[in-house]
């Protein structure tokens, strides 16, 4: 899902609704002193020092209240100074294609994404997935259910997992996805 969120901020920079070296700040309100600096391409390259999670990724959380508390939230480090895996950072990414788009996430994601690559079989809500063909999560051998199993919201997951996680898709739309990338359908190189 990180592919596809990088994908379409990068998307909403060649509109110019946005560019990648922009602060937080110019999208969120009552950014901290410690966040001042940070910019999209740190959250971008995993390199803005929040933690790896903020919660449990099916927590009912509204895109407001999870920006809140990324923001209130300690960083590890400086922005820019060191790397660490976060999906705090994608979630973030998310929530700033929704204020930039004008649509959610997923529809975004759909529309200049995921459509014009000819992926009808890859999403949260919008592909309309039999549960009987959705493959089962496994810890170990036991049986963690579907991503539809899940606790979500009538739109795909909460705000711990949305933009960074969650998405169901098909082998065969991964195929068309690097397809697409190779071929510049959807991104310049």
């Amino acid at each position: 899902v990180k592919q596809f969120t990088a994908a379409a901020i990068l998307k909403l920079e060649m509109k110019g609704k946005l560019r990648v070296i922009d602060p937080i700040s110019k999208y969120f309100k009552n950014v901290p002193p410690d966040k001042t600096t940070m910019t999209l391409h740190h959250l971008l390259t995993h390199t803005a020092g929040f933690p790896a999670a903020i919660g449990d990724d099916y927590e009912v959380i509204s895109r407001d209240e999870y920006t809140k508390r990324a923001l209130n939230s300690k960083l590890l480090f400086a922005p820019g100074e060191k790397y660490r895996y976060s999906n705090v950072d994608y979630s973030l990414l998310g929530a700033i294609v929704e204020m930039r788009s004008g649509q959610d996430y997923e529809h975004y994601v759909y529309e200049n994404l995921l459509k014009p690559a000819g992926m009808s079989l890859t999403g949260y809500r919008i592909p309309k997935w039999n549960p009987d063909a959705v493959a089962h999560n496994y810890i170990g051998n036991t049986d963690w259910g579907t991503g539809l199993s899940k606790r979500w919201g009538a739109d795909g997951p909460y705000w711990n997992l949305r933009a960074n996680g969650g998405m169901l898709f098909t082998i065969g739309d991964m195929y068309k996805w690097m397809q697409a990338l190779d071929s510049e359908r959807i991104l310049p190189k």
